[in-house]
């Protein structure tokens, strides 16, 4: 499609809609730039709105002009540029099956780790731990059928085992028990966090913390509430 594009992922202070594609272009190795809302847009995020499309992020930017909103479609475009996306049409159809069956886990759980705070973190995380087997079953059956694992499909990671891992990883800090018991789940765990680059960039990603009361990432050290 295009051998080393210019990429700048617009988003915010949050572990959220950002991290798949993050994850993704620190496996390829592929250079780009994360530059928060505010910094992009040189006003605040209330003001800065309307310059964006559909009035949301995250956005991709490509070669300094083309514009790839909504984070489904950020890591589609990405999946080919970083070796993420299969060969065969068929298999491909299955990892996007995957792929839209980890998205679907992003409410409650991401807002639940990121913003919420007090009796309404409390009420969302009780929604989603009582909700959340069930669909760690689903997909721990998947993990069954489709290969001998680590990853969904087998020795090589593509764009849906990207959004299992951050999912899965944010429904561990609600409770970090909570893939207990599902052994499929939990090799596929290690095995992502083991993959070249990604390692790194786990390591150094920011920390969150004050989950629940008052959410904030440790950036270079400084603690910034998060939005």
């Amino acid at each position: 499609i295009m051998d080393k594009p210019d990429l700048k992922l617009i988003y915010f202070k949050l572990r959220a809609l950002a991290e798949a594609p993050k994850m993704m272009m620190e496996f390829a190795g592929l250079n780009y730039n994360y530059v928060m809302a505010e910094d992009y847009f040189k006003k605040s995020w209330e003001e800065a709105k309307n310059d964006a499309p559909f009035n949301q992020l995250p956005l991709l930017i490509v070669n300094e002009n083309t514009e790839i909103w909504q984070s489904n479609s950020i890591v589609r475009f990405l999946a080919p540029l970083t070796g993420t996306m299969p060969d065969d049409r068929l298999v491909a159809a299955q990892v996007d099956a995957i792929f839209e069956s980890t998205h679907e886990l992003f409410f409650p759980l991401n807002p639940t780790v990121n913003v919420v705070t007090g009796e309404q973190h409390k009420a969302l995380k009780k929604q989603f731990l009582e909700a959340f087997p069930r669909k760690l079953k689903n997909f721990s059956r998947q993990f069954e059928r489709l290969s001998d694992g680590p990853f969904f499909f087998g020795d090589k990671p593509y764009y849906c085992d990207f959004s299992a891992y951050h999912h899965f990883s944010l429904a561990k800090i609600l409770d970090p028990e909570v893939l207990n018991g599902y052994s499929r789940v939990t090799s596929f765990m290690k095995a992502f966090e083991k993959l070249p680059k990604v390692d790194e960039y786990l390591e150094k990603r920011p920390e969150i913390i004050d989950v629940g009361t008052s959410p904030k990432l440790i950036i270079d050290g400084i603690e910034y509430e998060t939005g």
